[in-house]
């Protein structure tokens, strides 16, 4: 039963990395200005050479991660998956909150750059899954892509309204 949970599960963290592609993908597709649609393609290639950039100098998130999720000390677990995550989120929403205010173009952007971010990070956390031994008939290294893909799909169905 554990079996197909785990197959399950991967076939969603799946379809949430393919779909998160589709919606950057789409979002660039869909500008009708050039030059907008080249700074667009520019925000992809940042978001991911940030990311790429961060990892060769040696901050690794997914190690990161799978430290927090496979670690027993609630302190580590605090600390690690809890107060740094949170503090790091707060700060990227009050910024983009902070360019919305300025400029939709800006703040658009902005959501490119960082929605490149995020789905190069998901799509690496999901593969280092892969060199950390499942403790259990339950792979609780999926949980960082887990509870991620669980929140996008809340959002969506919460926050979606269809324009008729």
């Amino acid at each position: 039963m554990a079996l197909f949970f785990n197959f399950i599960t991967h076939g969603i963290i799946s379809i949430g990395i393919l779909a998160l592609v589709y919606l950057i993908g789409y979002s660039v597709h869909k500008e009708p200005k050039i030059f907008e649609k080249v700074i667009l393609i520019v925000s992809v290639m940042i978001g991911f050479l940030i990311y790429f950039g961060s990892k060769a100098i040696g901050i690794s998130i997914p190690s990161m991660m799978m430290s927090a999720v496979t670690t027993t000390n609630p302190v580590s677990i605090g600390i690690l998956a809890i107060i740094l995550p949170s503090a790091a989120g707060v700060t990227v929403a009050w910024y983009c909150i902070h360019c919305l205010n300025k400029s939709s173009e800006i703040a658009f952007r902005i959501v490119i750059l960082i929605g490149t971010f995020i789905v190069t990070l998901f799509g690496d956390v999901y593969f280092a899954t892969y060199t950390v031994k499942s403790q259990g008939n339950v792979d609780i290294t999926l949980l960082p892509n887990l509870t991620f893909t669980i929140g996008m799909g809340l959002y969506v169905i919460l926050n979606y309204r269809h324009n008729k």
